[in-house]
This record gives C-alpha cells, structure tokens and sequence, in this order.
C-alpha cells in the first residue's frame, strides 16, 4: 500500500510540475515552435506607447497563426500568437503599427442589464448628443501589410531583440470611429415621451 500511495504522489508530483512548466498545455494541430522576441516601437526616437502592433507572414502557412500585442509606456511590445502564446514563430515578418486616439466626450459605458430607466436615457442621450472624434497617429505607411516597410526576422538560434521607429506623429481623422452627435438641448431619449407644453 505504501508503495502505491509513494508511486501515486510522484505520479501527480511529475504531472504539477509540467503543468507549472506549460508542459501539460495542449496547443492546436500544427501549432508552430515559439521564440523570445524583444520588440520596441518608437515614434520619432520616443517610446510609443498604447500602440498595437501586428505581424505578418512571409510564409503564408503561418497566417492561421497571428501574432501581435500592445506596447506599453516605454514602447515594449510583449507579442503572443493565437491570441494567448507568448512568443512568434520562426520567420521573416512584415510590422504593422496602429494607434488611434479620441478628442471629445468619452464613450459612456452601457448601462448594465438591470440598469433603471433613467439610467437608459441618460447613456441613450449621451450617445446621441455625445461628440467625439478619433484620430489616427501613426503614418498610413506603417499601418497595413501591403505598405509597411517595417520587418522582423524571428529565428531559433538568434537574439531576436529590435527597436523600430515608426517617424514623425500624424494626425489623420478617422471618420468610422468618430460620431457628432445631432441631438439639441430637447432631446427626448428612448423610453421616454415628449411633454406637451
């Protein structure tokens, strides 16, 4: 009996420490091997910060695998594939850089699903009379694969560490993310009716 408690502790010793190792974590079919990368984004020479960046595949095989993160205030990119993985497979990639940032009334938060009627009307006239506008800040070049001249070469046996600097700021006006509101001072939210004078 000792003997098959001490087997079954190292049993489920063994089966910890591979999980605590990521060991015991099923990936998809297929999935790629990962390697460390060291990204920074600059923008004129400074950290860029709260941009997101994608990377694309030379090799169209690993387009089933996208690989991307956000930088954080000192420019650092930590990138993970699939969503959750740290690190990128091995090959060349194309860089994209993306950041939009907001002029205006903040975007009011929902009301939650047991939120009263006020509350409704209240996010209901903010959204109709809220103005607010988003702007792309990173140059039109640097943001898709088919213009970016931004690249990355991950491989297993290197130090896969680079800084890339994305120029001068830009300020271009994105009109799908920006909403002037047309509503007047009377303004009657859902929900509610008109009051007859």
């Amino acid at each position: 009996m000792k003997k098959l408690l001490n087997s079954f502790l190292s049993g489920c010793a063994t089966m910890a420490c591979l999980m605590t190792l990521g060991c015991g974590e099923l990936r998809p079919d297929g999935f790629p091997d990962l390697y460390p990368v060291t990204l920074v984004v600059t923008q004129d020479g400074e950290p860029l910060a709260d941009a997101m960046v994608s990377l694309y595949p030379e090799n169209s095989s690993l387009t089933r695998w996208p690989v991307g993160g956000m930088s954080d205030a000192s420019g650092n990119v930590e990138l993970v594939t699939y969503g959750k993985y740290e690190g990128v497979p091995a090959g060349i990639f194309k860089v994209m850089v993306n950041k939009t940032v907001h002029e205006g009334d903040p975007i009011p938060e929902s009301p939650a699903a047991d939120a009263s009627p006020a509350e409704r009307a209240a996010y209901d006239r903010a959204i109709k009379t809220g103005s607010r506008e988003s702007f792309q800040v990173v140059q039109k070049e640097f943001r898709t694969a088919d213009k970016t001249s931004l690249t990355v070469t991950v491989s297993p046996d290197a130090e896969n560490s680079y800084t890339l600097d994305v120029g001068a700021a830009v300020k271009e006006k994105d009109q799908q993310a920006s909403a002037v509101g047309g509503g007047s001072a009377d303004y009657v939210p859902m929900g509610e009716s008109a009051v007859a004078e």
